[in-house]
């Protein structure tokens, strides 16, 4: 199984944790992930400071362009935000003849073309339904037995499109979960928005939504918070202490993504689960398992 992995700016900085793991992950299963040769950033900083959308376009199919000069395999985006910029530009390119064009005559600037053929998936969606559960668990040497995870969706992992899971009711990451020996906490607010780049500017509203998450998480018997999303890792994790000193709780909740139990699952070592790269160590509730 071989894919394109596009690592975008989050998984080389703060999540890089996030990388360690899922290359160890991807080695047990079978999964070939080339980086992209010249990728740029996929643009969503621009978006999400209401930047021009044609530039938006332009980065993103930047390397979708890139992806098909290369070899044309899909695309593995495991953030969320660089998933859905990159998913949503490579629909638009697809649907507007008269955008591609315009898109792919900047593109000429540097020698590119774009035809519309490549697929962006996310990782869960290939974990899910490239992999299968039956091999992630054939993989599994140390199974995670009693150890309750609250997975943590958020807002943009199976959006807009929902293409392999439910927009509302999503399962994937619970049945991965389940997969490796955990047990899969359900709480209400799975698919709440953490506040993602807004925690640079409006952390007392951010510091609300992530007690929100997280007492949700607590309250319905999560001991640990898993994600597939750096910018909701990230804000869950790093920002504890501060929100605790703000509003007067004291969550002190690991955060860890899921390629990161998956690691530990495959009986792989610490190094390999980039454990040692968490704020908040997760390590007494997975020792015990």
């Amino acid at each position: 199984m071989n894919y394109f992995l596009y690592q975008g700016c989050s998984l080389e900085a703060g999540g890089i944790h996030y990388t360690v793991s899922l290359k160890a992950v991807a080695k047990v299963l079978g999964l070939s992930l080339k980086e992209i040769e010249d990728w740029n950033c996929c643009g969503a900083s621009i978006s999400y400071v209401g930047g021009n959308e044609l530039s938006v376009d332009v980065l993103a199919a930047r390397n979708l362009a890139l992806a098909e000069a290369q070899g044309g395999m899909d695309i593995v985006a495991p953030c969320s935000s660089c998933y859905i910029v990159l998913n949503k530009v490579n629909y638009k390119l697809q649907e507007k003849p008269g955008l591609l064009a315009e898109v792919n005559e900047v593109l000429a600037e540097g020698n590119l073309k774009y035809s519309g053929k490549i697929r962006v998936r996310h990782l869960l969606d290939v974990l899910f339904n490239d992999v299968g559960l039956d091999k992630i668990r054939s993989a599994v040497k140390k199974p995670l037995n009693g150890v309750q995870v609250a997975g943590y969706v958020g807002c943009q992992t199976v959006r807009p499109f929902g293409e392999y899971d439910s927009v509302e009711k999503p399962l994937i990451q619970d049945r991965i979960i389940e997969a490796i020996g955990a047990t899969a906490v359900s709480f209400p607010n799975k698919m709440r928005c953490c506040g993602s780049g807004l925690f640079l500017t409006e952390l007392t509203a951010c510091y609300e939504l992530a007690r929100d998450i997280l007492g949700d998480a607590q309250t319905n018997g999560g001991k640990i918070v898993s994600t597939a999303c750096p910018m909701c890792q990230m804000n869950l994790e790093a920002y504890q202490k501060r929100m605790n000193k703000a509003l007067g709780t004291n969550f002190n909740i690991p955060v860890v993504f899921i390629t990161q139990l998956m690691a530990v699952a495959f009986g792989l070592s610490r190094k390999e689960a980039a454990l040692d790269r968490l704020l908040i160590s997760a390590d007494p509730f997975l020792k015990a398992a």
